[in-house]
């Protein structure tokens, strides 16, 4: 909220540029509305935060350009505001949050590629770069052509993870893979 507020501030002053002031000006009103609303709500008794969020959401429709309300429905603008904001960036995030290939919503998953091989079966993770999220957790083909099915190709002194035969594990898991060259 403190970002919010000196960022509010800047644009009182001529010194810095006011690209980005008049968001950051709404998004202040409508965090600080939000906080009165919640602690209103916590204290039911306590007429003044009440009054005080009402009041932050009349400041919001004024910013806004919008017609004033009724206090009880200035506070749930100050909800539907940022249920507004929150979902603005919705459609440009590939997966949910909560998605079940654990990618966080960026639709990329950070995975180990290459493991260095220090004999007795010990590998040593030493590389691993973001690869695509299925949205779901991963199997290979039994049939891929790149590895023969285990999801390993070998070298001397490496093993690395075969990327060409990764399918959704919901999928039947002898499905065939076409090779990414194709």
């Amino acid at each position: 909220m403190l970002d919010t507020y000196a960022w509010a501030n800047l644009g009182r002053t001529p010194r810095f540029p006011a690209v980005d002031v008049a968001s950051e000006q709404r998004l202040h009103i409508m965090t600080r509305g939000l906080l009165l609303d919640w602690a209103a709500t916590a204290a039911p008794t306590d007429n003044a935060t009440a009054a005080a969020a009402a009041n932050a959401g009349h400041a919001l429709r004024a910013f806004d350009r919008r017609s004033t309300l009724s206090d009880p429905r200035a506070r749930a603008y100050l909800l539907d505001a940022f249920r507004d904001f929150d979902d603005q960036d919705e459609d440009v995030d590939p997966h949910p949050h909560d998605c079940a290939g654990r990618c966080a919503g960026t639709g990329e998953v950070l995975t180990v590629l290459t493991w260095e091989h220090h004999g007795d079966d010990i590998y040593t993770a030493v590389h691993q770069e973001p690869i695509l999220c299925y949205g779901a957790p991963t199997t290979h083909a039994l049939d891929c052509a790149t590895c023969e099915g285990h999801g390993f190709t070998y070298t001397p002194g490496y093993r690395e993870l075969c990327l060409d035969g990764r399918i959704p594990a919901s999928e039947p898991a002898t499905s065939s893979v076409v090779p990414r060259d194709a």
